[in-house]
């Protein structure tokens, strides 16, 4: 999946429109939405992090300051650029005074936009090779529970599932188990299974020859062919469409697979190592996932605690993270940046962290990182902190919940004294909202 370059936001019809023509034309991959909700979705579901970001501030389901309040979380070192009309440049002032980096009055010189876009996009450094060497867990006790059972399952040649919140650390687990087991020295493949069209399915995950169908004017490897030797990760597993479980179990059965258009079978010599943020049992359950498939991938499991359950990692974590995005390791947290974020439950988990460390370190001005600097919403008010206060209590609430349940939902609502109907509700207003999923 091509990644993309530019995310527009931008409810009016006429105006995208014209935009992601006028972008792509110019070779810029853009991806287009239209509100807030929107917006949040893309980052949650996609996982990829645009140079660049234009964004109406007015939308359907909020303001500037809203999207800005939601999108934090996921922005890392986008440039982010507000568009707006003459009277809302009071908003455009105060969102560029919490770290937006700009905004444009409208109508706006579509030209010095692209030119714009591009510097941005020039100056994006390379992207990381994603090699994880330190066990990723080895921050809260290098002899905890948690550090030895990564460091047990990594050596093992076994079908691994890691389950935990988006943004836990299941990205690097996978990595570090990958590193540590026999299969290092060959490929890391990572799948976004979500992204997986249902009808693309059996071309990725296997290849294809040329002429297999109509438009396979070249051969292709599949992602089987490029993990040969090395490690297959699927992420988030539960999202692949039921034909798509179905060719996948037919090769972790036997090993064996047979790329579109070809006369004969190959065999695989990956590893499997899947994640999921859903509770799989539940899944099952509901008929969106094979049992078969479960089973498959379920050999070896891990659970992987929310950052907010780990409170003496949050400190070194956070020094580790900021030597690894600034500049020589010069840069340092003050005292009160460092109480802010052991009082912030951290919804986005390790994710969230990295992204907003990443943000301020682009942003700030000094060597030293102060409480706003991490956390630049506080400087558009606290209007919505009690309700969002109030949201997280209630979510960590339902996961403790479900977790003391053993993942039995029926249980975890009589736990709460709610019906299964509404904790259903709530767990899918969770996966959809904005902080909590990034």
């Amino acid at each position: 999946m091509k990644e993309i370059q530019v995310l527009l936001i931008e409810d009016d019809q006429v105006l995208g429109g014209a935009l992601l023509q006028r972008l792509r034309l110019e070779g810029l991959s853009t991806q287009w939405v239209q509100s807030c909700a929107q917006a949040v979705e893309w980052f949650r579901r996609s996982r990829q992090r645009p140079a660049f970001v234009l964004a109406d501030i007015r939308l359907p389901d909020g303001s500037g300051e809203d999207l800005y309040r939601r999108l934090i979380p996921y922005l890392a070192q986008a440039t982010v650029v507000f568009a707006t009309a003459y009277g809302e440049i009071a908003q455009a002032v105060r969102l560029v005074a919490a770290g937006a980096n700009d905004y444009l009055t409208k109508p706006y010189d579509t030209d010095a936009l692209v030119a714009r876009m591009r510097a941005v996009i020039a100056a994006q450094p390379a992207a990381a090779a994603g090699e994880v060497h330190d066990n990723p867990f080895i921050v809260d006790d290098p002899a905890s529970a948690l550090a030895l059972e990564l460091e047990r399952l990594a050596a093992s040649a076994l079908p691994l599932l890691l389950e935990g919140e988006t943004g836990a650390g299941k990205d690097r687990a996978a990595r570090y188990a990958h590193a540590r087991s026999p299969f290092a020295p060959g490929p890391f493949v990572a799948v976004n299974c979500a992204s997986v069209a249902p009808e693309l399915a059996e071309s990725l995950l296997f290849g294809h020859a040329k002429g297999a169908f109509s438009g396979a004017s070249a051969a292709r490897e599949g992602f089987f062919s490029q993990a040969d030797s090395g490690t297959l990760y699927l992420d988030e597993v539960a999202a692949l469409a039921p034909r798509t479980q179905a060719a996948l179990l037919r090769v972790l059965e036997d090993g064996e697979y047979r790329p579109l258009g070809e006369a004969r079978s190959r065999q695989t010599q990956c590893r499997i190592i899947a994640s999921t943020s859903v509770a799989l049992d539940a899944e099952v359950a509901a008929g969106r996932l094979r049992a078969d498939l479960y089973y498959r991938v379920a050999v070896a499991r891990l659970a992987l605690p929310p950052l907010r359950d780990r409170p003496a990692a949050i400190a070194p974590l956070a020094q580790a993270l900021l030597g690894e995005l600034s500049r020589a390791g010069a840069m340092r947290f003050s005292a009160d940046a460092l109480c802010a974020m052991n009082d912030h439950d951290w919804p986005g988990n390790v994710r969230e962290m990295k992204n907003r460390i990443a943000r301020a370190v682009v942003l700030a001005d000094g060597a030293e990182l102060g409480a706003a600097d991490v956390f630049p919403e506080h400087k558009l008010g606290g209007a919505q902190d009690l309700a969002t206060r109030r949201t997280h209590a209630e979510q960590r609430a339902i996961q403790q919940a479900i977790t003391e349940s053993g993942g039995h939902l029926g249980s975890a609502a009589k736990r709460l004294g709610i019906s299964r109907t509404t904790l259903w509700k709530k767990l899918r207003a969770t996966r959809e909202d904005d902080g909590s999923r990034p």
